[in-house]
């Protein structure tokens, strides 16, 4: 029996009509209008998605081709084969994934798809400048200093033309061939992957990490040439990083923080190789000898 016996239950109280639906006027210019901006819409978040998707295929070939580029030991002699391996994929990237993103970023602007191809593109720029300074990183004499594409350079690099439809095969007997008016026969359309400057300075701060993980890797192989020089080059990134202003810029000045990070621990491997490096060329490179008589310890 319910508590209060009195009162029924609330599913018993009378329920209000309900009004029929409305049918809306297809042909009323309001409703068509929405319905416009409904599909407007619908391209433009499959156009987003899209793009995130190759966006994401590039950043995944393009830290694999870092982890590539790492993989470069002087006492392997693997240099020249993993730079040409590494090229031929940075190739493949421009000419098939950017590419398809130029595609779907035609007639569009390019601002609004920015935030879904952003990753990608700084990942790309990473991996391509860090190629670049491993191929002129042996370079001696003025003619070949060692530098790095700037952004006008990687710009001039997606160009790219439309493919023109495939020709007609020969006609057989009994079909004549078709003549093409010569106003029909228009020169290939051109089209580009924008290559956004902000995004490029944000992808090669990213190569001061690279540097780095370069600095310790050299260290641990025995080529301290590598090291010392590696950390002067880090320090030059540095120097022109801190010159911007960008206390508004959130992004790039993270960044800053952590190439902050990068030299400091570059400095301090390069402090170890010039204070303990003398110990080690003094007291020799295995450790089952023992240090000779003359040789002060320390200890008293």
């Amino acid at each position: 029996m319910p508590k209060n016996g009195g009162t029924g239950h609330r599913n018993n109280a009378p329920r209000k009509r309900q009004t029929p639906a409305v049918q809306l006027d297809e042909e009323n210019p309001i409703v068509q209008a929405f319905r416009n901006y409904s599909n407007e819409l619908t391209m433009k978040h499959d156009r987003h998605e899209r793009i995130v998707k190759l966006s994401r295929d590039i950043t995944i070939e393009s830290k694999r081709i870092i982890f590539l580029l790492h993989s470069i030991d002087s006492r392997k002699q693997n240099k020249e084969k993993v730079l040409e391996e590494a090229r031929q994929r940075l190739t493949k990237l421009i000419e098939v994934n950017f590419r398809a993103v130029a595609l779907e970023l035609r007639d569009q602007d390019v601002y609004q798809f920015r935030a879904a191809y952003s990753p990608g593109l700084q990942e790309f720029i990473e991996a391509y400048t860090y190629m670049e300074y491993l191929c002129y990183e042996d370079g001696e004499g003025e003619n070949e200093a060692k530098s790095v594409s700037d952004w006008q350079a990687i710009q001039s690099v997606m160009q790219y033309v439309e493919e023109s439809s495939k020709p007609k095969g020969e006609p057989t007997e009994g079909e004549e061939m078709e003549v093409v008016p010569l106003d029909e026969k228009k020169s290939p359309k051109k089209f580009q992957f924008f290559v956004d400057p902000t995004e490029y300075i944000l992808g090669l701060s990213d190569l001061t990490g690279e540097l780095m993980r370069r600095c310790i890797n050299s260290l641990g192989s025995g080529d301290t040439d590598t090291c010392l020089e590696t950390c002067k080059t880090l320090q030059h990134f540095y120097t022109g990083y801190i010159s911007l202003n960008c206390q508004r810029a959130r992004e790039l000045w993270r960044k800053i923080t952590t190439m902050r990070q990068s030299v400091l621990k570059a400095e301090n491997v390069c402090y170890n190789v010039k204070v303990r490096g003398g110990e080690a060329a003094k007291w020799g490179a295995t450790f089952d000898q023992k240090p000779a008589e003359d040789v002060d310890e320390g200890f008293y």
